[in-house]
């Protein structure tokens, strides 16, 4: 790892990307040296996201008057769900705003400890690098969901304005199937549409951004845990004094005081990240088998949706999970202590290692460790074994008609 390669340095651009959509309002969020990231409250940055949260709010209570009127169902509980995860996840990152300064001092300051001889030899985990490929991968893909489920309303919005003759422009047909609980208060102006298309956006955003926030967490917590692993396979077998193994366990205590840190300050992110994936795959297992043969462009949007929130869900196990695997694999090599090399601060090394779970967790419901995508696979597994078995004695009737009222 080159020299002075920071975790803040490496994720700046990606935060400074999630602002626009009025994530993380930090000043100075790019700065060179952690002691210039700032939260102020009367800043440009807190304003802004102040206005998107205001505009969500907004919306929120126009779908909470739609529902009211057209009674809630299975189907429209999903746009109440997708409304409240969004403003959940706006409020968690600007909680974890307020600490962040802190916590960039904190971290920074644990890897003064691994930026320097001997781990330096040790650091071609290439952190910068990892973030910027998870972050580009995820978030291209995400916004390939968002042009295809955009163009998927296009599409059944001209379905519906042409099957049901209706008398509007094309673009007022999009508004009435994109918005139909604005549809009912605010009259169709083509003006809107661009602003709403934003306002769309920065609810969509957070979801991906979130999962994509956690793995970059992961990585730079990763990266820190493979150096040390590294400088105790470098001396695999071999005899080494007292003094290697206490500042070898200082170390790894300094890093797991970083990770409770961490811990604490997005557990609720992480909880909420995945109970919606999970919510959302169930969901959209459930609408698979209603939507058998249905047009081409719907059944695209739908298993690119459905494909990529399974895929996306279990890159950000793996990846976070890497904390957890790199602390096995230092278990491992301690077990390979040669006995005359045994000593007492081998032993308190690894009691500590033994003591507790070292990974990120969602506020203790569950950490993120390998054994998570079985826990996962086997819940999804016995939902779609219940549902399939309903559905299937009730028949599935497919969706041909797209005329609404309003």
């Amino acid at each position: 790892m080159p020299q002075g390669e920071t975790f803040h340095r490496a994720v700046s651009k990606v935060l400074f990307i999630s602002q626009i959509y009025g994530l993380l309002p930090v000043s100075n969020v790019r700065a060179l040296d952690v002691e210039d990231i700032r939260y102020r409250w009367l800043s440009p940055r807190i304003f802004y996201s102040a206005l998107i949260i205001a505009l969500n709010i907004c919306e929120f209570g126009a779908v909470l008057n739609y529902v009211g009127q057209v009674a809630i169902n299975f189907h429209n509980s999903s746009t109440l769900s997708l409304y409240v995860v969004c403003l959940l996840e706006h409020f968690f990152f600007w909680r974890l705003a307020i600490q962040w300064p802190s916590i960039m001092r904190s971290w920074h300051s644990v890897e003064q400890l691994f930026l320097r001889v001997p781990y330096r030899f040790y650091g071609e985990y290439r952190m910068k690098k990892r973030i910027y490929i998870v972050f580009s991968v995820v978030m291209l893909s995400a916004l390939a969901e968002h042009c295809l489920l955009l163009t998927n309303s296009f599409h059944l919005s001209n379905m519906e304005r042409t099957q049901c003759k209706n008398n509007v422009t094309y673009f007022e047909s999009i508004y009435r199937w994109e918005r139909p609980h604005l549809y009912m208060i605010l009259p169709y102006h083509f003006w809107m549409l661009p602003f709403l298309e934003w306002i769309n956006e920065t609810i969509a955003y957070p979801r991906s951004f979130t999962d994509c926030f956690i793995m970059c967490i992961g990585i730079g917590l990763a990266a820190r845990f493979h150096q040390l692993y590294r400088r105790i396979a470098a001396v695999h077998r071999k005899v080494m004094p007292a003094v290697f193994w206490t500042e070898v366990r200082q170390h790894y205590l300094a890093l797991k005081r970083l990770v409770r840190l961490l811990d604490a300050a997005i557990a609720p992110l992480v909880l909420l990240a995945f109970g919606n994936n999970m919510s959302f795959i169930c969901f959209q297992l459930f609408n698979s088998f209603k939507n058998i043969g249905v047009d081409f462009m719907v059944m695209l949007a739908f298993w690119y949706s459905l494909v990529f929130a399974v895929v996306r869900t279990l890159l950000t196990i793996f990846v976070a999970s890497s904390i957890n695997d790199f602390e096995r694999k230092i278990v491992t090599a301690l077990r390979d202590v040669p006995s005359r090399a045994w000593s007492i601060e081998v032993q308190r090394f690894s009691e500590h290692l033994g003591n507790d779970m070292t990974a990120l967790s969602g506020s203790g419901f569950f950490y993120l460790t390998r054994s998570l995508v079985l826990a996962m696979g086997t819940t999804i597994i016995t939902y779609e074994l219940m549902i399939s078995d309903v559905i299937n004695q009730g028949g599935i009737r497919q969706k041909t008609q797209y005329c609404r009222e309003f």
